[in-house]
């Protein structure tokens, strides 16, 4: 399955900016004291990867944050976060700015942007789209009565990051999104399930496949019914036998046409006929001119769609180049106006002023480089440009088909009056008794009243067909859908017991080890830990509980081909809880012991461990001593000389 592996990250911003050195597959570790900057390297993670950190909005609940750490991110400019990845061995690099709603990422040599927001209309794929995609964990869509939830990175997210902030006894990190749905037990169990369940991912779709065809079979039948209540006069009738009569007063109609028309043909007098003969050729007249206007207005449209086709293209150009500044001007170093651009001097511009030192006169100023963040801006401008001119593209368009709509139904038109002309030239010689004339249109003025009647109740029964074959195609959908729901769910059920009976045997040896001292440890119908069977336990064992839970994760990710887990953990000082420094080191090396015990496997063991990658940001002499080789970065707030962000 997929494996996710984070290589550096970056912050960068007009007064402050920080680069990580390169992080590796394994274990990686950041060491600071409080207040360092450990959460803001986290939360530097979080928001790459498309996920919500609170602290970076400038506002949190209509009030200014007092956190004055964080406020030299918010109050920053130009500022943005830059992830360099890799996703089964394939190097990706991710930037989002702060504030900003959607993700910069680099596949194939192309420059995407994905939102972050999912919206059905304007953006139906988002940035967790393509990373689970990556991570090959297919998007489901969960029904949830008269609600339902796609399944995002985020959700799954939950069991990736153990951060400081969430209440431990809950286990899993709180949601984004703050409603009740997105910390539900059905959406907790489903994000489990897709991690460590082995065929949770085609149960979830064959579920819903189930529900989808359950709701369709309801609703024709549904449909059917009320149908039936209102056209019950069709009761009985059948459709074949009106078509049939339906034919033949179709016939019936020729015959007394193909009379009258005999009739007049024999009786019709030459004057009779000018008069008509004038006027259809003065209104083919006036058609033909209106056709030849509509056609050169429809030309001149033409042209101009053409135009805008171009615009069109040329704007789509420009923020496919725009796109690729805003990537890759921090490698290029374009946009600095510190350092002359010829001689490579520092320079200290005065506000108002040019490079050169002249004063900037707004009348006569015109700008050539940009920050960052105004190429944002003009891509953001140049984007809802593009809007504008899609929509004159369509409105062209729109124009187009209706004037050829309207040249089609004149040319009809037309066509039926030069056949009107043909037919009166044809008849013209001929002169009729209007006594017979008027009981023959009486007849067929009658049998025309009984083929409208007869042609409504064909049409009724024959939507009364569809509709019941409806109610058959879905019934019999419903059956196939259920059976194949019913048959994946004992497989489902019984994969689930298995795997999860092996995930509390790793849990349970994990947790006996720990500072808990637990005697039994295994997960209920809900996933969540049940341990010695209820017995009371102190507080401070809330932090290996909930820490030996996301270790036995990984442990099965590593264990399991089957198994979702990216291989990837980040924990952010998993102190809260009141754990001592003695017992957190004693709950930390355990994760050397759930590497060993995803080697374990009776039937097939396992020599060498996969890639994975775990980040932990903890305090100073609160690791284990022999981890001393994995830290990789250290901050001190002292003096801040060693806080996560440096002044420019």
């Amino acid at each position: 399955m997929g494996n996710l592996i984070i290589k550096r990250i970056i912050y960068s911003g007009e007064n402050y900016s920080f680069t990580s050195p390169e992080f590796t597959k394994g274990i990686n570790i950041i060491v600071g004291d409080n207040g360092s900057g450990k959460s803001t390297f986290s939360h530097f993670i979080t928001y790459g990867l498309g996920g919500f950190v609170a602290p970076f909005n400038p506002k949190s609940n209509g009030k200014k944050l007092n956190n004055s750490k964080y406020s030299l991110i918010t109050d920053d400019e130009n500022n943005y976060v830059k992830l360099e990845i890799s996703v089964n061995d394939k190097d990706y690099t991710l930037k989002r700015f702060i504030g900003s709603n959607d993700v910069f990422f680099e596949e194939y040599g192309k420059i995407n942007k994905l939102p972050i927001k999912r919206d059905i209309r304007y953006a139906p794929r988002i940035f967790s789209d393509w990373l689970l995609e990556k991570l090959e964990i297919k998007v489901f869509e969960l029904y949830l009565g008269a609600s339902s939830w796609l399944i995002g990175f985020k959700d799954v997210y939950r069991l990736l990051y153990h951060d400081q902030d969430s209440d431990p006894r809950k286990i899993f990190k709180e949601p984004s999104a703050e409603n009740f749905i997105a910390d539900s037990s059905i959406i907790r169990k489903s994000i489990f399930e897709i991690l460590i369940g082995v065929s949770s991912e085609e149960y979830n779709i064959k579920f819903n496949d189930f529900k989808e065809a359950e709701r369709k079979k309801n609703e024709s039948k549904s449909i059917f019914e009320n149908f039936k209540n209102i056209h019950y006069y069709l009761e009985g009738e059948s459709l074949e036998e009106r078509k049939i009569n339906f034919t033949e007063l179709e016939i019936q109609l020729d015959k007394l046409n193909n009379k009258r028309d005999s009739y007049q043909k024999e009786n019709t007098i030459i004057n009779d006929k000018t008069g008509q003969l004038t006027n259809i050729q003065t209104e083919l007249i006036e058609l033909e001119i209106a056709i030849s206007d509509n056609s050169i207005i429809k030309n001149n449209y033409e042209i101009e769609k053409n135009k805008i086709k171009k615009l069109l293209s040329n704007q789509k150009n420009e923020i496919s180049q725009i796109e690729k500044i805003i990537f890759t001007h921090d490698k290029l170093n374009l946009f600095s106006l510190e350092i002359c651009p010829f001689c490579m001097s520092d320079v200290d511009p005065k506000k108002g002023h040019c490079i050169c030192g002249s004063e900037i006169k707004d009348d006569d100023y015109e700008k050539f480089v940009y920050k960052s963040s105004e190429y944002k801006e003009i891509f953001d401008h140049k984007k809802k440009s593009l809007i504008s001119i899609e929509i004159a593209f369509e409105s062209y368009n729109s124009e187009i088909d209706s004037l050829e709509s309207s040249l089609k139904i004149k040319k009809e038109k037309a066509f039926n009056l030069k056949e009107s002309l043909k037919k009166i030239i044809n008849s013209i010689e001929f002169s009729g008794n209007s006594q017979l004339i008027d009981e023959l249109n009486d007849k067929i003025l009658e049998v025309r009243e009984e083929i409208l009647t007869i042609g409504n109740t064909v049409n009724l029964l024959e939507e009364k067909k569809i509709l019941e074959d409806k109610v058959v195609i879905d019934k019999k959908d419903f059956n196939t859908k259920k059976t194949s729901y019913e048959k994946i769910q004992k497989d489902f059920y019984k994969n689930n017991k298995e795997t999860i009976k092996e995930f509390s045997e790793i849990y349970s040896e994990l947790l006996s080890k720990s500072s808990a001292s637990s005697n039994y440890a295994e997960i209920n119908d809900d996933y969540m830990p049940y341990i010695d069977r209820g017995e009371y336990k102190e507080r401070s064992t809330i932090v290996p509980i909930r820490l030996m839970y996301y270790f036995a994760l990984l442990s099965m990710g590593l264990k399991r081909d089957t198994v979702k887990h990216p291989r990837f953990l980040l924990i952010d000082t998993p102190e809260r809880g009141g754990i001592d420094k003695s017992r957190l080191k004693d709950n930390l090396i355990l994760l050397d012991k759930a590497l060993e015990l995803s080697k374990k496997d009776k039937d097939n063991p396992i020599e060498k461990i996969k890639d994975y990658q775990v980040i932990l940001t903890t305090g100073k002499g609160k690791y284990p001593d022999k981890y001393e080789k994995y830290v990789k970065l250290r901050f001190d707030k002292e003096g801040n000389e060693d806080y996560i962000l440096k002044k420019n």
